[in-house]
């Protein structure tokens, strides 16, 4: 069996949604779940959570959680529509798409009705150049030509007679919508989830007028749209829109009818299954510590983790399992750090505080792999030889005179412990040599498998 270059995507079962969940999201799904099935009117719902965070495998467990429990459910990735020039366009293909299989009887004319209504809003909403691009998502292709000799007048209208009939082809489509809506919350007892995701990898543009189309244009009762959001990021984009003065928190608020923010998971729990499925030893080097930090992603971390597996499958020996886990720490939590001491720009004292500045932890041995690093960064470029050259390490000088001084306190004795460690590893006449695995061998590795830019040349 051969190796996955990207991560596995999580497994949902229909039967049992939650069974791969590593963090954590069937209690939120349940109450949200609870929450929207009592909503009767129109509603806008943000899920918040950073980038990284699992907002998209929580939405896909989620929907396959209301599906089981009868809900209707649309699904919509807003950055693969990015493309799309107007995002009412792609969301009502997008419903069309959704709904196929409720189209029987009353409800297949209530739902081919609303989507005849929202043709309607697209073709006065739009430009006539873009109208006619983008005619065929809609499936209007009988519009083009009558759009084509209508060109030039339809742009001599005058405005106000524009206005009123966009406003009129709103009305009509929200109309048919409600309809459509009512009549499917009575067959299914629930609500229509429309569930859209990726709203952080879309143009800022795009993503604040899908956020306008969803408030304004799908109102209607029985209808919910769920937005994942990273609200940080959304603030910022529509600042870049509207100007730095602009109260983007004031503005979200007029969209978000609720505001749900996805729980903190267990990290750890999380590190720790994810280190499990590929079968490594954290105890070699303290990687689960080291990315327990809530500075990083939870996207990066798996990805990392899975940059472990790769570059290990054909190579499990401590000492190349423990540098390579060293480099994978460095780069992931401080790239331009990893870059600049990888072209021997940054000594092993200076990597250790830039590393210590984005964690609050402390650990012997990976500062006593860092000082071995440095030695074969430093030999490497010099020509020399690793165990015939002297170590000159600025991080053991600070803890031998740290140690001389007679300080009391808990850096003396953990310098004693670096000190002690590398002095081990010194004596490992196997630990780097031509022939071994050593922290270069390590970065040329990373870099194979496109886990770092590659910027660090020396």
């Amino acid at each position: 069996m051969g190796i996955r270059i990207r991560p596995e995507e999580v497994k949902i079962p229909t039967n049992e949604p939650f069974q791969h969940d590593l963090l954590d999201r069937k209690e939120p799904a349940e109450l949200l779940t609870q929450l929207v099935d009592g909503i009767d009117g129109p509603c806008v719902m943000a899920i918040d959570a950073p980038w990284g965070a699992g907002k998209t495998t929580f939405l896909k467990m989620w929907s396959c959680h209301l599906r089981k429990n009868g809900f209707p459910v649309v699904e919509f990735n807003a950055w693969e529509t990015d493309h799309a020039t107007d995002p009412f366009v792609a969301l009502v293909s997008e419903l069309k798409e959704g709904l196929s299989e409720f189209e029987k009887g009353s409800l297949k004319d209530m739902i081919q009705k609303t989507v005849e209504t929202a043709k309607q809003v697209a073709i006065r909403a739009i430009p006539g150049l873009i109208r006619i691009a983008t005619a065929g998502v809609l499936d209007i292709q009988a519009l083009i030509e009558k759009e084509t000799g209508t060109l030039l007048a339809s742009y001599a209208e005058s405005r106000l007679d524009r206005y009123k009939e966009n406003q009129e082809s709103i009305r009509i489509f929200r109309k048919h919508l409600q309809k459509m809506a009512v009549a499917l919350a009575q067959c299914k007892k629930h609500p229509l989830m429309i569930l859209i995701d990726e709203l952080d990898r879309c143009r800022p543009s795009y993503a604040i007028a899908l956020i306008e189309v969803a408030k304004h244009l799908f109102e209607a009762d029985h209808v919910v749209f769920v937005l994942a959001v990273n609200r940080t990021q959304l603030t910022h984009s529509i600042r870049a829109l509207y100007g730095d003065r602009f109260d983007a928190s004031g503005y979200l608020r007029r969209f978000f009818d609720i505001d749900f923010r996805l729980p903190d998971p267990d990290r750890n729990r999380f590190i720790k299954d994810l280190l499990k499925r590929i079968r490594f030893r954290d105890d070699i080097v303290p990687l689960k510590r080291f990315f327990g930090t809530s500075e990083l992603s939870l996207r990066q971390v798996s990805q990392a983790v899975h940059r472990l597996s790769l570059a290990t499958v054909s190579e499990g020996s401590e000492k190349y399992v423990m540098m390579i886990s060293l480099a994978l720490i460095i780069s992931t939590i401080g790239a331009e750090s990893y870059r600049s001491f990888v072209r021997g720009d940054l000594s092993d004292s200076e990597l250790v505080d830039a590393m210590y500045d984005r964690v609050s932890i402390r650990d012997a041995q990976f500062e006593a792999l860092i000082v071995m690093a440095a030695k074969e960064i430093e030999c490497d470029r010099n020509g020399g030889e690793f165990y015939e050259s002297e170590l000159e390490s600025p991080l053991i000088d600070k803890y031998h005179k740290e140690a001389e001084s007679q300080k009391q306190g808990g850096v003396q004795v953990h310098g004693k412990e670096v000190i002690n460690l590398v002095n081990e590893y010194m004596q490992r006449s196997s630990f780097i040599d031509r022939n071994g695995w050593g922290f270069l061998k390590a970065v040329k590795r990373i870099d194979l498998l496109g886990g770092n830019d590659r910027r660090h040349s020396r």
